[in-house]
């Protein structure tokens, strides 16, 4: 006997079972559909009933002749308004095949729409079957006429394909109802047949029915609500399950999850650029102009370039614009095109975007036109503008704003000293701690940053080092004592803003969503710091922080600035009470009096200051205030001596102040006072979710009123039901709704064409990284010094350096032991 093993069809000739047996033991012969028998052993001690369900389980749905069974099942329904009679109308077949579905639902069968008769552009009869009516082609190859075409003749040729092995559900059941058109617009039911020839599904296995499978215009709109949030599909419908209590609630599969997102995409499509180019023009629209954007596109229409500033972007960029910070990121869109952000500080020393851009390439060109544009969108450039070492974003600066200070990220440059001068030497001979007191301090004068860099250099001979002059001759641009009396100029120092930022976009974005995705997603982290921003507005105004000393001009700094940048004040007013001293006696010029300042804080370094009573204009070397924006240590000393109780108000900067956006001049019209139908009625839609939701929590420890809720809801979805006509959301009602717009018919703008971007290749490793394998160095006991490090007695520093003294004689080996090393060492 032979049987295939990818597949096996049995079919039931003979099966004889006695119901007054307890014991027995038979033999069932089954033939397959190739001829071939089966025997089947039935173990003892088994009762009738079970070995029955056990054959008609085995035998069920696997061949047509399972339909000459003489046993039926007939459907069990909750409510008998549920069952369908003859004589029941109908307005449509629509309504029909509804309802039939529903009593398939609850009866634990699927429905599917057959064969129909038409007389004169007339359905005059419509069948509405049982999904496994009919009877499936068990042949495992299939005949396909392909026709091959010449000059003289054509000829039709059979070809045989074989089939896709899947598996078949229909075993001619006769269970339908049969629609007859009664004349007068609407169907009756003329037949109905009620019972089955197979097993119906079990109350578990009737969530995995299709009709209970279809996804609601609800859980669409959740699934593109999660994208937002960067929350995939997969983890949508395990969200989605979690809020609803149990997968049978959810009834779509985290498949069918997965499918619309999938649809979505591919409907959207070659539309993607001309639907955000559509929004963003509706956007400019609805506002008087206040969202700006620009775009261009190749010679064959794809999109290459996008640049867009929202109102709230201008409004803050009007207050808050004198330092911007300006990266690239990558991996956040399928097209692999470079995301531009252009990051600022806000009153509250939180970062804050005033623009963005899209650009297909990352070259001096692309930068070029985005700052063109920035310039366009704002009118004014920025005081001082931060980037890292990008040749392309240093060709951009200087030709379009060339009067804005552009700083290097001192960072980036810091980083590269390891790979440089080397990781063993930076780590272990100190260079690193000394060099960088000079590098990093901000109160050192340019004649003093340059000495001790000379200094340090000399002291570890690395003044010929070819790299470190090429970092130190292009020292204006990163070195912060170069930037002391510049305004704003050390604000930042770094593009951390900017990578913080990137991290924060990421969150919220993936590098598989299209252009239309990934600006829903940036609307979500926009909205989230905007909000963010708001709450700490709220909190500003309602609460004032508390004074850690008696004087009054701290009580007026609290009343003054953010909370966030009181606590920066405080700090320069308490430092001024403990660090601060007289260095020696003050002078007297033209009503100025001049101060000589000693800060403990600083190793004793001494400050001047200036001061005039008449106009309470006052100065310091180390120049805070120029630099960041508010009065330092120093001058809140000299303040204090002359009883100054307030801060001048030439030396409160507005940057700093609460609600400082209401220095912002510029008008516009709030999108959300224009908002469309779409918008409006997903408001709606939303309130009404709200509302439900608190009428939950009203009752939510109350049996008796969870009850109640559920009827009145119950009751409320029947008059909702007949008073308004379903009309499911189609994808472009769905689309116009979460995007704001609808796929045109030809699409004036394509696609960008896959740009293949440094961030979108694999970072190559070095080869000190991959000998960590990402883990920590182990450090080691050297037995030369007796010190732990990342060296050992062969290649220690300080043998070097002691051999270095010891001069070599041929043929003679010397060796230092450790006390000849501490001897000279000390001497």
């Amino acid at each position: 006997m032979e049987i295939s093993s990818n597949q096996t069809v049995f079919c039931s000739n003979q099966a004889q079972f006695s119901s007054n047996q307890a014991n027995f033991r038979e033999v069932a012969d089954i033939q397959s559909s190739s001829g071939n028998s089966v025997c089947i052993d039935v173990v003892d001690n088994v009762c009738d009933t079970t070995v029955h369900d056990f054959v008609e389980d085995c035998l069920e749905g696997f061949d047509e002749s399972i339909s000459r069974s003489s046993k039926v099942w007939n459907p069990k329904v909750s409510d008998d308004k549920l069952k369908p009679y003859p004589g029941q109308l109908f307005k449509d077949i629509e309504s029909a095949f509804k309802f039939y579905t529903d009593y398939g639902r609850d009866g634990g069968f699927e429905v599917r729409k057959s064969t129909q008769k038409v007389r004169n552009g007339i359905i005059v009869t419509k069948y509405i079957i049982c999904s496994k009516g009919g009877h499936h082609d068990t042949s495992m190859t299939k005949d396909v006429d392909v026709n091959s075409e010449s000059s003289h003749a054509s000829t039709s040729v059979q070809l045989q394909v074989k089939r896709r092995k899947t598996v078949t559900k229909r075993c001619d059941c006769r269970a339908k109802i049969i629609l007859k058109y009664n004349g007068f617009n609407a169907y009756v039911i003329s037949s109905f047949i009620e019972v089955h020839n197979h097993r119906l599904a079990s109350p578990s296995g009737k969530e995995f029915l299709l009709c209970n499978r279809s996804m609601t215009s609800f859980q669409r709109r959740f699934v593109l609500d999660a994208a937002k949030s960067n929350i995939g599909s997969y983890r949508a419908h395990n969200l989605f399950k979690s809020i609803s209590g149990s997968y049978s609630e959810v009834g779509a599969t985290a498949v069918d999850f997965q499918n619309w997102m999938r649809d979505i995409k591919l409907y959207i499509g070659k539309h993607d650029s001309d639907m955000l180019i559509q929004k963003f023009q509706n956007k400019r629209d609805v506002s008087d102009g206040g969202f700006f954007f620009e775009y261009q596109t190749d010679s064959n229409g794809h999109l290459t370039r996008l640049f867009w500033a929202d109102i709230q972007g201008r409004r803050s960029y009007e207050v808050f614009g004198d330092v911007v910070s300006f990266d690239a990121t990558y991996r956040t869109n399928k097209y692999g095109m470079v995301f531009v952000p252009f990051i600022g500080v806000d009153n509250h020393w939180k970062s804050v975007t005033f623009a963005s851009a899209l650009l297909n390439h990352e070259d001096a060109t692309n930068f070029t036109w985005a700052c063109e544009m920035f310039l366009q969108a704002f009118g004014r450039p920025p005081k001082c503008i931060i980037t890292d070492q990008c040749l392309g974003m240093k060709v951009a600066i200087s030709n379009t704003f060339p009067h804005s200070i552009h700083r290097y990220c001192m960072w980036h440059i810091m980083q590269k000293f390891p790979a440089k001068v080397g990781p063993v030497f930076c780590a272990e001979t100190g260079f690193m701690e000394k060099l960088n007191k000079f590098v990093w301090s901000s109160h050192l004068t340019v004649p003093e940053f340059e000495k001790g860099w000379d200094d340090v250099l000399k002291e570890f001979g690395l003044s010929e080092h070819v790299w470190l002059k090429e970092i130190y001759a292009m020292r204006e641009s990163w070195i912060p004592a170069f930037f002391a009396d510049k305004p704003m100029g050390a604000l930042l120092r770094t593009t951390s803003r900017s990578e913080s930022s990137n991290f924060y976009f990421n969150h919220f974005v993936q590098k598989g969503d299209t252009l239309s995705e990934f600006y829903l997603c940036y609307e979500s982290a926009i909205d989230k710091q905007i909000h963010d921003q708001n709450k700490l507005n709220t909190t500003d105004k309602n609460c004032i922080p508390q004074s850690i000393t008696e004087k009054a001009i701290e009580k007026h700094a609290a009343c003054l600035y953010t909370r966030t940048m009181f606590y920066k004040v405080q700090k320069q007013i308490k430092a001024s009470c403990f660090h601060i001293s007289l260095g020696g006696q003050p002078i007297v010029t033209d009503g100025v009096n001049k101060y000589l300042l000693c800060d403990k804080s600083l190793n004793g370094k001494l400050f001047e200051v200036e001061f005039c009573l008449s106009t309470y204009d006052i100065s310091c070397s180390c120049k805070l205030f120029t630099r960041v924006g508010y009065l330092c240590r120093h001058c809140f000393y000299c303040l204090s001596l002359w009883g100054v109780d307030k801060i001048p108000h030439q030396f409160i900067s507005k940057r700093w102040m609460r609600n400082a956006e209401r220095f912002c001049k510029l008008k516009f019209t709030d999108e959300s006072e224009c908002a469309t139908d779409g918008h409006i009625t997903r408001e709606i839609a939303m309130r009404i979710w709200t509302e439900y939701q608190a009428c939950v929590d009203n009752v939510c420890n109350n049996l008796k009123g969870l009850e109640y809720l559920l009827d009145e809801m119950k009751c409320l979805r029947i008059r909702v039901e007949e008073k308004f006509d379903k009309r499911p959301a189609t994808k472009d009602d769905m689309l116009e709704e979460i995007f704001g717009v609808r796929p045109s018919g030809s699409s004036n703008v394509l696609p960008p064409l896959p740009s293949n971007n440094k961030g979108c290749r694999k970072r190559i490793v070095g080869g000190a990284e991959l000998s960590r394998d990402g883990k920590k160095r182990p450090t080691r006991t050297c037995k030369f010094c007796h010190t732990l490090g990342y060296h050992d007695s062969r290649n220690c520093p300080k043998k070097l350096l002691v051999n270095q003294q010891i001069p070599t004689i041929p043929n003679i080996q010397v060796s230092v032991s450790p006390s000849f090393y501490s001897q000279n060492m000390t001497s």
